[in-house]
């Protein structure tokens, strides 16, 4: 409230990262194994249950993925992080990859492609074709590996900053260590030479007459 700012503190920053990373692995590998068995199913109910809970799962990682990729970069940065993360989700998603699979589905299933009708050009033939279909669909779902993949890399990157910032903690102690032996060691030998040096080296550079080195008695 006021104003403040309330955020999480640097230090913190990729700790979070290589956790909420692997709960998105998980939740795109349980993803993974509803929608694959799909491709071997001929009941519609269970067709359309397993693809609706597997791509449920799949959904479900998009909030963490976007705290992810703002919590990856300064805070100055983050604005560019999220637009970025928008442009390469359409970019490598859903603005040429439906396209792409239509033409991988018109190349192993040519007679179920879709006239202007609306109907398809050789419904029996397409029938026949059912495996070509499949395999168009498998080869949609083997897409979704690349989430694995990446995942696990940034993984990788967030646990090798943690070892970073682990190891420049471990020196600054060594050196506060360090620093603190030779200041006890200082006092140490401050401490000897206030109480054992001769009477007199702690004179004033004009000398003072009463002193034993001047020759002189005291008066």
């Amino acid at each position: 409230s006021g104003g403040e700012d309330v955020g999480v503190d640097d230090s913190m920053r990729y700790p979070i990262i290589a956790s909420m990373v692997s709960r998105v692995n998980a939740l795109v590998a349980l993803s993974l194994l509803f929608v694959f068995p799909t491709l071997l199913m001929q009941d519609a109910v269970f067709f359309l249950t397993f693809l609706f809970i597997g791509w449920t799962l799949l959904f479900m990682t998009q909030t963490m993925v976007n705290l992810i990729s703002m919590l990856a970069v300064d805070r100055c940065h983050r604005p560019n992080a999220v637009a970025f993360l928008m442009l390469t989700s359409h970019i490598l998603g859903d603005v040429p990859l439906p396209i792409i699979l239509g033409l991988i589905k018109d190349k192993l299933a040519p007679s179920c492609r879709v006239g202007p009708s609306g109907d398809f050009a050789d419904p029996k033939q397409c029938e026949a074709e059912e495996l070509g279909i499949r395999k168009s669909l498998a080869i949609a779902y083997a897409w979704v590996l690349w989430a694995l993949l990446f995942y696990e890399l940034c993984r990788r990157f967030a646990k090798r900053e943690i070892g970073k910032a682990r190891a420049e903690e471990h020196n600054t102690l060594l050196m506060q260590e360090e620093e603190d032996d030779g200041t006890r060691e200082d006092s140490a030998f401050a401490y000897y030479h206030s109480q054992f040096q001769p009477e007199g080296l702690n004179q004033s550079a004009g000398g003072d007459e009463s002193s034993p080195l001047n020759g002189r008695d005291n008066p």
